[in-house]
């Protein structure tokens, strides 16, 4: 039985566009052990999934001493293959300084400029330590308009290994049991997820509230789920509306107000709001891949500055409904209303 370890130490999001390359494997290859190395952030979507036979986390906070058994625990493991697929300093050493039979890295150069210099000691590194390098030249794949998804990107590094995979991976987590009715009757649920990346060069507070007012309230009821940076960023909406954190998130029976805000929610309370909702309303962020995990459809505004239509072409949901509008658009929360009715 051959052991593999796939590495993916960055975020959320980025796990869950792992999860159909994960799936492939073990679909093609039934018996073959699969680990995952991830963080303790991004390790919360692995639980109970029944494809990943054993989950290794690694606090990417911790100091070098810790990280460094960290790594002699993965070399004393002997993996037959290290795959990794996360673009971070820690996760590149713990592929390079494995004890694995066959290491393999994805390498993705800049996006935003064709350079000999991008990702140059990370390249050279990787063909000292590794078996397979796959790299990715962004700005080249985006000029040609060729095929850049991160699934895709990872699948094809799998096959340069020589490990089959499943042509139609799916992305699977564990779901909650049944949808929470919190809604009075003939109203539906919609999240607003209150990333920080709500508030930008073209998109303020003050834009938000004015969406909020306009929303359709008839037959929606809202709940803005919230991270660990609200506060600071939206103190007019925390005034404006009730908040009720985790802690009283079970005692909810159903919620009257129009919209209510769900303050820092666990990540078990947050799948389920999501997995309840019909629609959900966020910036790109790890928000976008836990509705298209739950199956939910999901609106997403990209960031003006920062290459939108590539962004979307790297990171977009993996096979499911949604939408893509930018902040940049003086029409952005009549769009966003649009795709309500």
């Amino acid at each position: 039985m051959n052991q593999i370890c796939i590495s993916r130490l960055d975020k959320i999001g980025d796990m869950i566009l792992t999860l159909p390359a994960i799936k492939a494997i073990k679909t093609a290859n039934p018996n073959m052990h699969i680990s995952v190395l991830a963080s303790e952030y991004n390790s919360k979507v692995l639980q109970g999934i029944n494809y990943i036979d054993k989950i290794i986390i690694v606090n990417t906070n911790s100091n070098f001493l810790t990280l460094l058994k960290r790594i002699i625990f993965i070399r004393k493991i002997n993996f037959d293959f290290f795959l990794n697929v996360s673009p971070t300093i820690l996760s590149y050493f713990f592929c390079f300084f494995s004890n694995s039979k066959i290491k393999a890295t994805l390498i993705f150069l800049s996006r935003y400029k064709k350079s000999i210099y991008s990702k140059l000691f990370t390249r050279l590194f990787a063909k000292i330590f590794c078996n397979y390098v796959h790299v990715i030249d962004r700005c080249s794949k985006l000029k040609n308009n060729e095929n850049l998804h991160q699934t895709n990107m990872i699948i094809e590094m799998i096959k340069i290994c020589k490990i089959s995979v499943d042509n139609n991976p799916i992305i699977e987590i564990v779901l909650p049991k049944k949808k929470l009715n919190l809604t009075p009757l003939n109203k539906t649920l919609i999240t607003i997820h209150l990333s920080e990346k709500w508030i930008n060069k073209f998109y303020t507070e003050n834009n938000l509230l004015e969406l909020f007012i306009q929303l359709p309230k008839e037959k929606y009821i809202y709940v803005l789920t919230t991270d660990n940076f609200n506060k600071n960023k939206f103190k007019k909406i925390y005034k404006n509306y009730l908040v009720i954190d985790n802690n009283n998130f079970s005692k909810i029976n159903k919620l009257n107000n129009s919209i209510t805000i769900l303050d820092k929610l666990s990540y078990q309370n947050w799948v389920q709001i999501i997995y309840s909702s019909n629609l959900v309303i966020t910036p790109e962020c790890g928000c976008t891949h836990i509705s298209s995990a739950c199956k939910v459809p999901v609106i997403i505004i990209y960031d003006s500055n920062n290459l939108p239509d590539a962004i979307y072409k790297e990171y977009h949901p993996w096979k499911s409904q949604h939408k893509k509008l930018v902040f940049d658009d003086i029409k952005l929360n009549k769009k966003i209303i649009n795709n309500l009715k």
